[in-house]
């Protein structure tokens, strides 16, 4: 439990100093290999869904890791193994990831974030939706540890701030 504490503390300290992501306002890790291993993770993650492999996207989880999604009952998928079980779900409805976008990436020792959007197809329909992926360097290697996916849902979202910033 004080390891799930911990990485939703991360989760939500990186958010709270999370930049508002745009084309114009684009971050990234300034460690060029910690920045390229951030690039892979987001690659390795598309292609393994895509080709319908949960073990190789599984594979980039901590064994403890968390995943927050909307699409699972509790909201929280925790450890290596239920993460490649929700992940199965997904690539056996042959859902697919048509675009992953990094809009913004930022890095201190052992820990990294990731902020994502991607559009899919999910039983032909096309939906978009954006990522937070906080990543720590273990054994070498950089793992996912948190990771947060939302879909936002253009009935009820906000469709502007500009009113509400005016202020």
């Amino acid at each position: 439990m004080r390891r799930i504490s911990l990485r939703i503390l991360i989760l939500v300290g990186a958010i709270a100093v999370l930049p508002q992501c745009s084309a114009a306002q684009e971050q990234r890790c300034a460690i060029g290999a910690v920045n390229h291993a951030i690039r892979d993770v987001v690659e390795n993650w598309r292609d393994g869904y895509n080709s319908g492999n949960p073990e190789k996207v599984a594979a980039l989880y901590a064994p403890d890791a968390t995943y927050l999604t909307q699409h699972f009952v509790s909201g929280i998928v925790h450890g290596r193994p239920a993460i490649k079980a929700y992940v199965k779900k997904g690539t056996d409805a042959h859902y697919r990831i048509e675009e992953i976008k990094l809009l913004a990436s930022d890095c201190s020792g052992k820990f990294a974030y990731a902020i994502t959007r991607y559009e899919s197809s999910n039983a032909d329909q096309k939906v978009f939706g954006v990522n937070l992926v906080v990543l720590q360097k273990m054994k070498g290697k950089w793992l996912i540890v948190a990771h947060e996916s939302a879909v936002p849902d253009p009935a009820t979202a906000i469709q502007s701030l500009e009113s509400l910033t005016a202020k």
